[in-house]
């Protein structure tokens, strides 16, 4: 897909419009439409719009918010356009724009200009104050053939003990298309990165997070907890080494804290009393390597009180899917210390059926955390591979959920 920004930019009631009417070979010949273009090689969204439209109009943006994702597909070209609308900048508009010519046009006549078949469908809902837009439209030699509205608002489980903005994804509200449809987190799965980091803002604004910057890394089923600061946050794509990881604490605020997964166990832990928090990924392998213990073990070293930490344990794969083999099961009991056979069932072909989600739930409670602070929530990520994405569902074929706390 090609990228592209384009922007409404509102003053006074009125949008200013672009009028192509310079170039002979414009595709946008005698249409109007707002200003942006296509992005260049490492540019975020927002960087393309800011750029663009100083470009086009002279003006610098100073307040501006995404509205959404249209997709655009044709004979000639398949372009993702990020849509934006402005509302305040500076500098004055430019009289000699190559592209056609600027001009101010009052918001009740917006509609009535000659635009695009399919712009309708996009310029209402932004007009109105809409965001968050999903929509595809299809052309043939200029002619609109199809108009989908994706539009979906971002599913998410909460806890109900952890008072810190967090949350559990689910695949529902983002902008991804095929296996990855639609809110795919995973940067590494092979999604367009443009629409990841929508997916990202997206569901951060659901969170109540608002810094797009996060503290990630290099998950590999080990049990190293990383103490992260400020220093560790970069955006999704940003640039700097990957922390090799597979969970996070800090006592600093505005650090969100993300874990990914595809049916291994997500843990937030948050002890809000003394300032801290934490995001844990809990594979069996990262949990049988005692990876509780070493979050446990890094709170308590930030100040955290094993008395007042609370934790939620979100969708992962449950004992009615998760089929393990004997090397597993033994790992388990060593981990608990006990004949943990309360957490599997045995099959007939000699496999296990293990309750992963029991077992982190258990080795909490033996490392001290109370009973009563400790929540599941979210369903069988394999039972239900319409709301999750599901690794051994799909064999791979997937994109990634996350999970995301931030002390504030």
């Amino acid at each position: 897909m090609l990228d592209t920004t384009l922007c409404y930019i509102e003053k006074d009631s009125k949008y200013l419009m672009l009028h192509r009417v310079k170039k002979d070979k414009d595709i946008n010949k005698g249409k109007w439409i707002g200003v942006g273009g296509k992005f260049e090689e490492g540019e975020t969204a927002d960087e393309c719009l800011i750029r663009e439209v100083y470009e086009e109009t002279g003006l610098t943006l100073t307040k501006f918010h995404m509205v959404g994702l249209i997709k655009f597909y044709s004979e000639s070209d398949d372009i993702d356009m990020y849509l934006y609308k402005a509302t305040d900048f500076t500098g004055e508009v430019k009289t000699d724009c190559s592209e056609g010519i600027l001009e101010w046009v009052d918001k009740d006549k917006v509609l009535s200009l000659p635009t695009w078949e399919g712009d309708h469908y996009f310029l209402e809902p932004l007009l109105e104050g809409k965001t968050n837009l999903n929509m595809t439209l299809r052309y043939d030699h200029d002619v609109l053939i199809e108009f989908r509205d994706d539009t979906k608002p971002v599913k998410i489980n909460k806890s109900g003990i952890i008072e810190s903005p967090h949350a559990f994804s689910t695949r529902i509200g983002g902008v991804s298309d095929s296996i990855y449809d639609s809110l795919n987190l995973g940067m590494n799965r092979g999604d367009s990165k443009a629409r990841v980091t929508e997916n990202f803002r997206r569901f951060f604004e659901t969170a109540g997070i608002k810094n797009l910057a996060f503290v990630c890394g290099e998950q590999v089923h080990g049990n190293n907890v990383h103490i992260a600061t400020k220093m560790d946050l970069r955006k999704a794509y940003g640039p700097g080494d990957l922390i090799v990881a597979d969970g996070y604490v800090t006592n600093e605020k505005e650090v969100p804290l993300v874990i990914f997964t595809a049916d291994c166990v997500p843990v937030l832990l948050e002890d809000k009393e003394n300032n801290v928090v934490g995001a844990v990924h809990c594979g069996w392998k990262s949990t049988v390597k005692d990876i509780e213990r070493n979050a446990i073990e890094k709170m308590k070293a930030l100040g955290a009180d094993i008395s007042k930490i609370h934790i939620a344990i979100g969708p992962a794969i449950d004992k009615c899917c998760f089929e393990v083999g004997k090397e597993v099961t033994e790992a388990v009991d060593k981990l608990l210390n006990s004949d943990a056979s309360f957490f599997y069932d045995e099959c007939e072909n000699g496999k296990y059926m293990l309750d992963l989600r029991g077992v982190v739930r258990e080795r909490f409670l033996q490392l001290g955390v109370l009973s009563e602070n400790i929540e599941t929530v979210g369903d069988c990520t394999m039972c239900h591979p319409d709301k999750y994405f599901s690794h051994r569902y799909t064999k791979g074929e997937r994109g990634s959920l996350a999970c995301v706390i931030e002390l504030s």
